[in-house]
């Protein structure tokens, strides 16, 4: 990817994490099976665009702020990805 990338990373992180807290509340009226599996795939989504803007360039504490996500999350997911793209983009 390429700097122009990088809104459109950003972006997908945003979204990801809108449609987790949006639909949550919606999720927590069905069934405890239904509530596990809606928020796994919601958080699923959320950790692909958060690793897909870590390899775009996209600083951890910037994915962070667009997550609402502690830092530390994000440094553990991009660190459990094993891209290697942690150091680079630390700050």
């Amino acid at each position: 990817m390429n700097d122009r990338d990088l809104p459109s990373a950003r972006h997908a992180v945003r979204r990801a994490a809108r449609c987790l807290a949006e639909e949550a509340p919606a999720l927590t009226a069905a069934s405890a099976a239904a509530l596990r599996a809606g928020l796994a795939a919601r958080v699923a989504t959320l950790q692909r665009a958060a690793l897909a803007a870590a390899r775009a360039g996209v600083p951890p504490r910037l994915i962070a702020q667009d997550s609402r996500l502690p830092t530390d999350t994000v440094l553990r997911w991009i660190a459990a990805d094993g891209s290697g793209h942690i150091a680079a983009n630390s700050g």
